[in-house]
């Protein structure tokens, strides 16, 4: 195994520390060894598991239909479509969660799109 080295400020070290003992990580190569694995994840450099989880934060407050507007484009692009669930949070911001099979580089578009609506605040995806 590489060892690496990197110079982090001291408030980011307290805060990994803080992780690896509420977490349960052995120490924080460990714990930084998990962050770097789900990043390499979501950008579909490794891979890992048969499902895609995509999850959706919007509000439909600021984008009226925003949330209709997601649901069309998750059918639209998952033939692998597994589940889909939708539910307001508060105050407009709504959640979307989908889960699709991993096939080729179709998921790489379909969040690209959903990043790029309106009203959409966050899209988060890792392979499960």
């Amino acid at each position: 195994m590489a060892i690496i080295s990197i110079s982090l400020p001291e408030t980011l070290v307290r805060k990994i520390d803080s992780h690896v003992v509420g977490q349960g990580y052995r120490n924080r190569s460990d714990f930084i060894r998990h962050v770097i694995e789900q990043a390499l994840q979501e950008t579909g450099e490794v891979g890992g598991g048969r499902y895609r989880l995509i999850v959706v934060m919007s509000d439909h407050e600021e984008v009226m239909y925003v949330d209709r507007n997601i649901v069309s484009l998750i059918h639209g692009y998952s033939d692998g479509l597994k589940a889909l669930y939708h539910q307001l949070l508060d105050s407009g911001l709504c959640i979307t969660v989908s889960v699709t099979e991993e096939k080729g580089d179709d998921w790489r578009i379909l969040v690209k799109r959903l990043r790029g609506l309106r009203g959409v605040k966050n899209v988060h995806t890792t392979v499960i």
